[in-house]
């Protein structure tokens, strides 16, 4: 089975670092036009990286016009953009928490809507794939806000899910475990400490090969649904204070 993206458009949120870099490169190599949200964008010739801050209302709602007028065409949004906040319900404060409810919650809604319209449109049955994370069924101490989110996230897509089945568009969570987003070489102590079955933890590319299948002609008949790709880590142990502070969970 060789999976080929061709003639597709694809939208991804976090696109220029970690999961969104790589998943980026993936399915512009496999041969789909590839637009890239970002802060920190990059040159290329293959991928259009776009220079959007999601936490700006402004900014996301300017970018929705242009992409409707400039672009016009989506067969696949990847709402992936995320920040790992590191708060408890004693010290949150009320910024911290409309950032995350604007990156991770009203972003992907907004962009959901857009892409779903499109699709709509177009007569394209296509797919919305939100990634979400695995400490929204295993919370971590302090992580309020992040793991509010990304169990937010998991509702949207089940709602959308239900509102978008009969157009065809499919709607989906990954959720990802312990993924080594800061290089290729993932410390041993980091893998040795990884609470999943496995053994190790995660590589970027492993979730960008699962959603190139997901957003392929070979994924059909999931929707509503979420998929780990985790190692295990949902079915394992809880990890004792050492892995959380040594950053492997």
């Amino acid at each position: 089975m060789e999976i080929s993206l061709k003639g597709k458009t694809c939208l991804i949120t976090g696109g220029t670092h970690g999961i969104g870099l790589t998943t980026a490169k993936l399915f512009s190599e496999l041969g789909a036009k590839v637009v890239a949200l970002g802060r920190n964008i990059e040159e290329s010739k293959s991928i259009h990286f776009v220079k959007v801050d999601l936490t700006s209302r402004d900014q996301l709602l300017s970018f929705i016009e242009w992409y409707k007028k400039e672009i016009g065409k989506v067969d696949c949004l990847i709402n992936n953009a995320s920040v790992n906040s590191r708060y408890s319900i004693l010290n949150v404060t009320l910024e911290e928490w409309d950032k995350m409810i604007a990156l991770e919650l009203t972003a992907p809604m907004l962009l959901s809507k857009m892409a779903s319209e499109i699709m709509i449109k177009n007569g394209v049955k296509g797919k919305i794939i939100n990634v979400a994370a695995i400490q929204a069924h295993y919370p971590l101490p302090e992580s309020l806000p992040y793991v509010t989110v990304k169990g937010g996230l998991i509702s949207m897509t089940r709602s959308l899910a239900v509102d978008l089945g009969k157009y065809g568009i499919q709607v989906i969570t990954v959720v990802p475990g312990p993924i080594y987003t800061k290089g290729d070489e993932v410390p041993e102590n980091l893998d040795k400490n990884a609470a999943t079955l496995l053994g190790r933890m995660g590589r970027p590319q492993e979730v960008a090969n699962l959603l190139a299948f997901l957003v392929s002609d070979y994924n059909t008949f999931i929707t509503g649904s979420e998929i780990f790709i985790d190692g295990g880590r949902i079915i394992s142990r809880k990890p004792d204070p050492e892995e959380i502070s040594s950053g492997a969970v």
